[in-house]
């Protein structure tokens, strides 16, 4: 059975996993394992972030192409922003650096932008019963206060199959958001051990010894969601084992079905 060969993929291995799968084309849930458990979200906050931004954009708060300027005071690490000499920045460029390569300073220009109340509003709107965003990316004092960003796999599920559904926002922002998801640069988790060429829409996140990614799988024959998140692992090196063997399991099921 599926569930038993994906259980196979990390059993006897010194880690906490969360697992979210269906089938988007028979709408049926495949999996759920531990689904409801909060976890930091690492960056896969930066979802809910992105739809709040695309919220605000269809309801003309925001345009796409405004322009941003990027004080030094607010460039971080883990960002291409901060090491580049360029200061302005469109909102559609900020939004795609924040999926695509995860990238910080984007992302904390763009929460100043929309406002903690207004991202963690459409939370409780999508009823995320364990999302929240509490602090800035790279905001060590804040973790160190208690203050983490929080998700489950479910909610991080339910968003990603509203964006598919274009349940969430307009189908041309939805559709947006997808095209921005597919185009993620980090291929190290779910597609680790995978063919290359398949699109996926997804995003990663992590921390220490913590390693998240959930995506939308498009096969020829089947479209699929799998979410897997991981914490209290050994090491990254052994998250990202994990992710990838779970995905790579369930790619073949999908294509044995095909």
């Amino acid at each position: 059975m599926l569930k038993d060969d994906i259980l196979s993929c990390f059993d006897g291995m010194s880690a906490k996993v969360s697992i979210v799968l269906k089938d988007l084309l028979k709408e049926e849930a495949v999996l759920e394992l531990d689904a409801a458990r909060v976890v930091p979200s690492a960056s896969t906050i930066k979802i809910l972030i992105m739809i709040e931004a695309l919220k605000q954009v269809m309801e003309s708060r925001l345009s796409l192409e405004e322009m941003v300027f990027i004080k030094p005071s607010e460039k971080v690490d883990f960002s291409i922003i901060s090491e580049l000499d360029v200061a302005c920045y469109s909102i559609r460029d900020l939004i795609t650096l924040m999926i695509i390569i995860s990238d910080n300073t984007a992302t904390n220009v763009l929460i100043d932008i929309l406002g903690y109340d207004n991202i963690n509003a459409q939370a409780e709107r999508m009823q995320l019963k364990g999302t929240a965003l509490n602090r800035k990316m790279m905001d060590f004092e804040a973790a160190r206060q208690g203050r983490q960003n929080l998700t489950t796999a479910r909610d991080m599920a339910y968003m990603m199959e509203a964006l598919y559904k274009g349940r969430i926002l307009d189908r041309n922002m939805c559709d947006l958001a997808l095209n921005i998801l597919k185009r993620q640069k980090h291929k190290d988790l779910l597609k680790r051990y995978i063919a290359e060429d398949i699109v996926v829409a997804h995003k990663s996140g992590d921390l220490e010894n913590l390693n998240h990614d959930i995506g939308i799988f498009y096969l020829p024959d089947a479209v699929y969601l799998l979410g897997v998140f991981v914490t209290e692992a050994e090491s990254n090196v052994l998250a990202k084992h994990i992710i990838g063997k779970v995905s790579e399991t369930v790619y073949e099921h999908f294509c044995a079905k095909i």
